[in-house]
């Protein structure tokens, strides 16, 4: 994403812990979920979908055209003669209603309409209309937030996430409530930790970031016995994987700086070793078959618009097996927000399609291209490179012919008791311990009966999802949560203070109560933080401060607390605790991230029982 250079955030002393994830500022409108729903449920049968794949005899049949008439649909060919041959038949209009993610498809040629954009960044996400949760699948796995599962350094687990995601996806396919496409990993690195999205990636270091995102997209995307195809434009794909957003970029807003119209100036050897480097080892170790440019500019060029980075990097260099498509109105911000070169709507499309991009997340393209041909601005070949792209995507997951292996899955495989362990088990080893004297951890429950749990995130639920998991202003949810409470209460009596009324805890009138609560209990745990009204897409930090009043909170319960104290740290970004590191009332301190619907559950775990296997994935010398 993007660099902060001295136009954007300066840098931020090395000793301040930068850890990462965010909020998703994708919203869909109501109008358009409904219409999604609507269709997806006027299709249903009990079992969820009659849709089977695109060139299913019986499907033509019903369709009453000849499937034989159409050499897409001839299995034994090539998957670039068979993309060919279906672009070929295509009028340019039709040609042009395929290039953004709402794609209209061509209906006298069978091929039915198809929504690009889905989410799967740490699980099926309600985020992005291609997935639809309602009454036949309301739930999802939640795993923990990126910047906690990189924590763990396991890279096993990586790819098992990945791998429980996907089935979880083919089963929502097989049931009409998705397509085969998510737009996942975010893999940019972090540069600040006052950056809204730190939540979303796997840390600083553009080595392991790149280690993450081939090893979650293996998961995603490999079917077994698949993995070492010669051909990899033939090499079949559970579900297609997307690494974004490239390039340079990591600041969305910030004091007054923001994404739309943010001018990286990146040194070539940055570029090489910090910014470029993940997105190599994704296409070249992990095989995606998209990428995503990004909003900003680097180097006075949009991302979207750039050859060098589009065309001769990641198809001729990198060799992309795949499709790269926009971030979602990236072609418009050209327009509308860098103002680049004082395009008009047709020039921006004709230099983004020139450059190599394939699809637009947004409207530009259907809307502007057919105008782009007309004045002379781009060829017709350009359109029918990009959609051959496109299909040979598709048809690489089964879209056209089918992948028999996942043709069983269903309901059943969705939030199952493996998958809700998997989550749980992620979240134990990226939990990080900061300090323990004594030690204090873990607490022997035989002897600390009664516990305090204390602070804005004691009792949390959506907040431990982070972003690009389940927006709560639409269907779907995790398939259960269990709160810190809830996790603490297996292992001794519980006396709750929230202490704050949320996280920005502008009120110190919950204080006392939990002061209260800390003086009788045996041990006392006070869990605190930020959430996506601090950290978020869009909503970058101006501080490393916990908010409001929360470190009053913590000072107060630790002064009057009759046993030892252990602080829980719910963050993506980094925050100064320096004063809770000094105290010698605070006994133990553990960063949490955010760490998924199962969170109070592994929380309480590693208090209890298990040992901190994480290490943080952002370099400090002394504070998360």
């Amino acid at each position: 994403m993007i660099s902060f250079s001295e136009k954007a955030m300066p840098k931020v002393l090395s000793f301040l812990l930068c850890l990462s994830f965010t909020i998703t500022s994708f919203v869909i409108c109501t109008d358009e979920k409904e219409k999604v729903l609507k269709i997806s449920t006027d299709a249903a049968t009990p079992t969820g979908s009659d849709f089977t794949y695109i060139c299913d005899p019986a499907r033509y049949a019903k369709l009453k055209l000849d499937m034989k008439s159409f050499a897409f649909c001839h299995s034994k060919l090539p998957y670039n003669v068979r993309a060919k041959d279906l672009v070929d038949q295509m009028t340019l209009a039709e040609k042009i209603a395929q290039l953004g993610n709402n794609a209209d498809g061509v209906a006298r040629l069978g091929l039915p309409k198809y929504e690009w954009w889905s989410e799967a960044l740490h699980g099926l996400s309600n985020v992005g209309p291609g997935t639809v949760f309602d009454n036949l699948v309301p739930h999802a796995t939640s795993f923990p937030t990126v910047i906690l599962t990189a924590a763990s350094f396991n890279e096993k687990r990586w790819r098992e996430i990945g791998q429980v995601v996907s089935t979880e996806a083919r089963a929502m396919y097989n049931l009409g409530r998705s397509g085969l496409t998510y737009w996942s990993p975010t893999i940019n690195v972090a540069r600040d930790p006052r950056w809204g999205r730190i939540t979303e990636t796997p840390g600083e270091d553009p080595f392991i970031v790149g280690t993450y995102a081939s090893n979650y997209v293996r998961g995603l995307q490999d079917v077994a016995g698949t993995e070492h195809y010669k051909d990899l434009n033939t090499r079949p794909l559970k579900v297609a994987a997307c690494c974004k957003h490239f390039a340079a970029y990591d600041v969305d807003n910030w004091h007054g700086v923001d994404r739309y119209h943010f001018d990286a100036r990146v040194t070539e050897q940055d570029m090489e070793e910090s910014f470029m480097r993940p997105f190599e080892m994704c296409i070249k170790n992990g095989d995606v078959s998209s990428v995503m440019c990004s909003y900003n500019r680097v180097n006075g060029i949009p991302s979207c618009a750039d050859p060098k980075l589009l065309r001769e990097t990641l198809r001729q260099e990198w060799n992309l097996h795949g499709y790269i498509v926009a971030d979602c109105d990236s072609v418009e911000v050209m327009v509308t927000g860098h103002k680049f070169l004082n395009d008009s709507n047709e020039d921006a499309v004709a230099q983004t399609l020139k450059a190599g991009l394939d699809l637009d997340c947004g409207v530009y393209y259907p809307k502007y291209v057919g105008n782009a041909v007309n004045q002379g601005k781009v060829r017709e070949s350009n359109i029918d490179e990009a959609l051959q792209n496109l299909y040979i995507v598709l048809l690489r997951t089964g879209y056209f012919d089918g992948l028999p292996a996942y043709n069983a899955l269903g309901k059943n495989d969705i939030c199952t008791s493996r998958s809700i362990e998997l989550a749980t088990q992620v979240a134990r080893e990226g939990i990080t311990l900061l300090k323990n004297d004594g030690p204090t951890l873990p607490l022997n429950t035989a002897t600390f009966k009664t516990l305090a749990v204390v602070g804005p995130h004691a009792n949390s639920t959506v907040a431990m999802i982070g972003n690009y998991a389940f927006d709560p202003r639409n269907p779907g949810s995790p398939c259960r949560y269990t709160s810190p409470i809830d996790g603490f209460s297996i292992y001794g009596k519980v006396n709750y203070a929230a202490g704050c009324g949320d996280v920005k805890c502008k009120d110190a009138s919950l204080i006392p109560p939990a002061v209260e609560a800390a003086k009788t209990a045996d041990a006392t745990i006070i869990v605190t933080g930020l959430d996506l009204s601090i950290e978020a897409e869009g909503l970058d930090r101006l501080d490393l401060l916990l908010p409001g009043k929360q470190t009053d909170l913590i000072n107060q319960v630790a002064a009057a607390a009759k046993g030892p104290v252990v602080l829980v740290l719910m963050t993506a970004g980094g925050v100064d605790i320096s004063f809770a590191k000094t105290n010698p009332k605070i006994n133990a301190i553990l960063w949490v991230g955010y760490p998924g619907a199962e969170g109070g559950r592994a929380i309480a775990d590693v208090l209890e029982d298990c040992p901190s296997r994480g290490i943080k994935p952002i370099i400090l010398t002394r504070y998360p």
